[in-house]
């Protein structure tokens, strides 16, 4: 994490700048691609949808072919998929965002200075952030539950980060319909475009004069009509440090209406804001593939299961019926107490199809594929123990299934908790919502530290090696170290290591420097008592 030089431009969430830029028709013509690379996948994130949860559809998060509201439902004939998907993601946030807990820390990388005042900042610093990720006005908890069910669901999930003049910070998950994602030479996601909605008071209400004379006269006389905007955000290519306005930024950002290709605003960032994780990724694919895909199959043959089933159960509780062609008189009434008449004498009966089903098996059929869609979304792995399991028992079981799920989920540290740590640091740095960054401390020289369960599981396994080592060389310690075997080691640098792999927070340790003086001071009162001897 970096110290950000003081800029006036950058006390505000972005500086813009109004004058009209050719970069327009780039934006559109890298809109027209990034869309015609975004459309093999929409149709793969609407079944997913409307298979699992409807009201994620992609389509409602475009104005031409969904409106908010809308919520096509009728392809779910059982809820164990929506339900699987809802505890996964909550599961995540639980394990990697925490309200309870505090879930990273600050530490200084190797060679930084070590004093209190740096200690202070520190822990200033996580406290502050901590605040903002749990604070109601900045949304965090709410929109990072819908970031883990896109992430889920689509495999990709977009988070706008934006500096704010009330909450300081502002979050928002955005919907996979209006974002298109494109990554750099490294697999990096480096370039996000937004084709979203405004009504056209909110569109002047941001803009102001800046806005079209269409969008204008919609605000004064229709304010409902909607605008479509684009945003876009991209690497700035080139840079001028002594511009007075923003194209030093290492980000551009641009707002253009869609329907006039008006220029609203050109403006820049000092680091990306959108956050885009992805579950996992092929190579050369810009969006990811998450559980959801991995279960599609198995949901489509679970709904339709379940659609049989019903349509077998009605059968037998409703079975069709065999009615002579003659006899009768009047229509046939099959509901409760209907009445039906026949002539006299006449020896025909209405009698029911025989209907044979069954349910039992195609009840295992589907128990089986409710199973395997709760495998896939990671249920065997995220189930508390048994009751009668023994504490160190379910200790070991738990810190298994974490490192199970390592690997899995360390993706999100580096493309999602990361990035979004380091945007809302700079953010509250900026605007002056920290303590002063501390003169002696370089560029460069803090490092994140994850304190989630699943951070504390992995380190767990490195602190049993640490254990282990330490019972081998047991016996070659014994009767005071005969074969000086401890001069291979360095005893501090074991204890601090030993204290970060069990958590332990960077203000309980001593600086360097203070556990030099004291024993500096115990060296002089054992030297004083010798001398008085």
């Amino acid at each position: 994490m970096k110290k950000r030089t003081p800029n006036p431009a950058a006390k505000t969430p972005q500086a813009r700048l109004q004058f009209p830029s050719p970069c327009v028709d780039d934006v559109l013509a890298r809109l027209a691609g990034m869309e015609a690379a975004r459309s093999r996948w929409m149709p793969l994130w609407t079944e997913l949808a409307a298979q699992i949860m409807p009201r994620k559809s992609p389509a409602l998060g475009q104005s031409q072919t969904g409106q908010p509201g809308q919520s096509d439902d009728s392809a779910v004939f059982d809820s164990t998929p929506a339900h699987s998907l809802e505890l996964l993601a909550s599961a995540l946030g639980g394990l990697l965002t925490n309200p309870a807990l505090p879930w990273f820390d600050l530490r200084l990388s190797n060679g930084a200075p070590d004093d209190e005042a740096v200690r202070r900042f520190l822990v200033a610093a996580r406290d502050r952030l901590l605040s903002v990720f749990n604070a109601e006005a900045t949304g965090f908890q709410t929109c990072v539950h819908e970031l883990y069910l896109d992430l889920c669901l689509f495999g990709t999930a977009v988070m706008h980060v934006e500096a704010d003049p009330d909450s300081v910070v502002r979050f928002n998950a955005r919907p996979m319909g209006e974002v298109l994602l494109a990554e750099d030479a490294r697999g990096v996601v480096d370039t996000v475009i937004r084709k979203y909605s405004l009504n056209a008071r909110q569109a002047h209400q941001q803009w102001g004069q800046v806005c079209s004379a269409e969008v204008a006269r919609q605000a004064e006389e229709n304010p409902e009509a909607s605008v479509e905007i684009i945003h876009a955000v991209f690497p700035r290519a080139d840079r001028d440090p002594g511009s007075p306005a923003c194209r030093h930024f290492s980000f551009a950002s641009i707002y253009v209406e869609a329907a006039t290709s008006h220029l609203l605003e050109e403006s820049g960032y000092l680091e990306m804001p959108y956050m885009c994780p992805r579950w996992a990724k092929a190579p050369g694919e810009a969006y990811g593939r998450g559980p959801g895909m991995t279960a599609l199959s198995d949901v489509r043959v679970l709904n339709a299961m379940s659609r049989t089933a019903l349509m077998a159960a009605e059968k037998m509780s409703d079975p069709p019926l065999m009615v002579p062609d003659d006899g009768f008189l009047g229509p046939i009434h099959s509901g409760p107490g209907g009445l039906s008449y026949y002539r006299a004498g006449s020896s025909d009966r209405i009698e029911s199809l025989p209907v044979r089903v069954d349910l039992a098996a195609i009840e295992a059929m589907t128990e089986r594929r409710r199973q395997s869609i709760r495998r896939i979304f990671l249920a065997d792995q995220l189930t508390p123990e048994a009751a009668n399991t023994t504490a160190t028992e379910a200790l070991i079981r738990q810190n298994e299934k974490m490192r199970v799920l390592g690997p899995t989920l360390g993706r999100m540290q580096t493309e999602f908790l990361a990035p979004l740590i380091e945007r809302v640091f700079n953010i509250l740095l900026r605007e002056g919502d920290l303590p002063p960054w501390p003169g002696n401390l370089p560029q460069g020289s803090l490092n994140v530290d994850y304190s989630s369960p699943i951070s504390r599981a992995q380190r767990q396994a490195e602190a049993e090696n640490l254990g282990q080592a330490v019972r081998y060389l047991a016996p070659l310690l014994g009767q005071g170290d005969p074969f000086h075997v401890l001069d291979n080691f360095e005893p501090d640098a074991i204890a601090r290591h030993a204290a970060s792999l069990f958590g332990l927070p960077p203000d309980y340790l001593r600086p360097v420097e203070a556990v030099q003086q004291v024993r500096q001071a115990r060296q002089a009162r054992q030297g004083q008592g010798q001398g008085k001897g």
